[in-house]
């Protein structure tokens, strides 16, 4: 019998090649793993992540089914020792019991992620987690026009880091709900809501933003077009340290 729990992970991405297991190379799903098995000396469990986040991207709320042939007895106590096992950087936020059909994938509603840039100087605290624009101060509502254009349903295979020959075999075609635009703590935030994103996608909206902004290398109808599947890739892919997945909606 299986026994299925859902887990609430937050992370610093920095130092991490990103959420799914690689051959040499450190990622928070290999970190995890390895904290479940020390602690229950047991490896007959497997760990699947909401969202196959990259390199350098944070985490505030990445879900996480853990799949085991044992019981766990004590969430409270397990959670503890997951918390005081994990590298710092890593922490595990909730862990509940779900049923044994629960399906992760088919449970999500939105995803939530924010983008942060940074256009008021250096932030020795936060620095890990935006972008430094060195530009000058960044005209909000002027931002938040060029935004909009990527709200809807689109056609987003030239925003992606997919590679033409996986076009058929992932969704290109789809919704983003909204891009919300503000200032706060002398910092700017978009923040992306859909039911999910591409490799890449965001990072690569987000530098076609900016470089619209800049009226540099991509024009307002180059952004409509491309959003049509018509013409070349987006040829801008924004630092990863300024992405965090923010929340995760859950049925």
């Amino acid at each position: 019998m299986a026994f299925k729990f859902l887990l609430s992970l937050s992370y610093d991405g920095a130092d991490y090649a990103g959420w799914v297991i690689q051959n040499n190379a450190k990622t928070i799903q290999s970190a995890l793993n390895k904290a479940i098995r020390l602690i229950t000396k047991n490896d007959n469990f497997k760990t699947l992540g909401a969202s196959k986040t990259d390199a350098g991207v944070h985490a505030l709320d990445q879900k996480v089914v853990l799949t085991v042939d044992f019981k766990l007895e004590d969430l409270a106590k397990f959670q503890k020792a997951l918390n005081k096992t994990l590298p710092t950087n890593i922490w595990v936020n909730s862990i509940t019991p779900v049923e044994e059909n629960f399906i992760l994938r088919e449970q999500i509603l939105l995803k939530e992620y924010q983008y942060v840039i940074n256009d008021d100087g250096f932030d020795l605290n936060n620095h890990r987690y935006e972008l430094k624009w060195n530009f000058g101060m960044i005209d909000l509502e002027k931002l938040n026009q060029i935004a909009q254009l990527f709200v809807g349903q689109h056609e987003f295979k030239l925003f992606s880091g997919l590679k033409p020959t996986e076009y058929t075999t992932f969704q290109t075609y789809r919704t983003i709900h909204s891009i919300d635009v503000v200032r706060t703590n002398h910092k700017i935030i978009l923040t992306f809501k859909a039911p999910g994103f591409i490799r890449y996608q965001i990072r690569m909206i987000v530098g076609a933003i900016l470089n619209n902004y800049q009226n540099k290398k991509i024009t307002t109808a180059e952004i409509q077009e491309k959003l049509q599947g018509i013409g070349s890739k987006a040829t801008t892919v924004v630092e990863s340290c300024g992405l965090i997945l923010k929340k995760i909606y859950l049925k």
